[in-house]
């Protein structure tokens, strides 16, 4: 059993509407690995980007729509991660 720590920078395309902004988010992730597999339900993750900067930028911008996107893109970019790896069972 290893525990594997993973620092990504991802970029996040959020459509506004009348423009697409990227989004830089800093994802932490963990995740246990056994016999070279992904352990399932041991990944824990932490999401930073710059939320204050966007709503000065963009004050109609809805922080509860954008997060929900945010965890979704990082959720992908984890999972395709894994499968690169190796990690996933095929």
């Amino acid at each position: 059993m290893v525990w594997i720590v993973e620092k990504k920078v991802f970029h996040h395309f959020f459509d506004l509407g009348f423009e697409t902004v990227r989004i830089p988010i800093r994802v932490k992730f963990e995740f246990e690995v056994k016999k070279g597999i992904l352990v399932p339900g041991s990944i824990s993750k932490s999401i930073l980007y710059n939320l204050p900067a966007l709503e000065r930028h963009y004050p109609n911008l809805d922080p509860a729509r954008l997060q929900q996107t945010i965890e979704e893109a990082a959720d992908n970019k984890i999972q395709k991660y894994l499968q690169e790896c190796g990690y996933l069972k095929a």
